[in-house]
């Protein structure tokens, strides 16, 4: 599968994914995989026409909001 083949919204979050995990200096794949187990992973799909067209700092400042949140509510159960 090429890049072609992937919708815009799938090829942006690919890359916001490798971008936000460069940022925190881990994989994407860990990052994924915290997104999954947060339950943010259709969040962010879902935030692809803000994040697409504002600068990454500003998406990542906002996952790093959620993801504390996220974060703070696994350990309360």
């Amino acid at each position: 599968m090429n890049n072609k083949e992937l919708s815009n919204e799938m090829q942006f979050f690919v890359y916001l994914l490798e971008k936000y995990a460069e940022h925190k200096g881990t994989t994407a794949t860990s990052i994924l995989r915290s997104f999954d187990e947060m339950h943010l992973t259709e969040y962010v799909k879902q935030m692809y026409p803000q994040y697409h067209i504002e600068r990454l700092e500003n998406a990542f400042a906002d996952l790093d909001r959620k993801s504390a949140l996220s974060d703070c509510r696994l350990k309360a159960q």
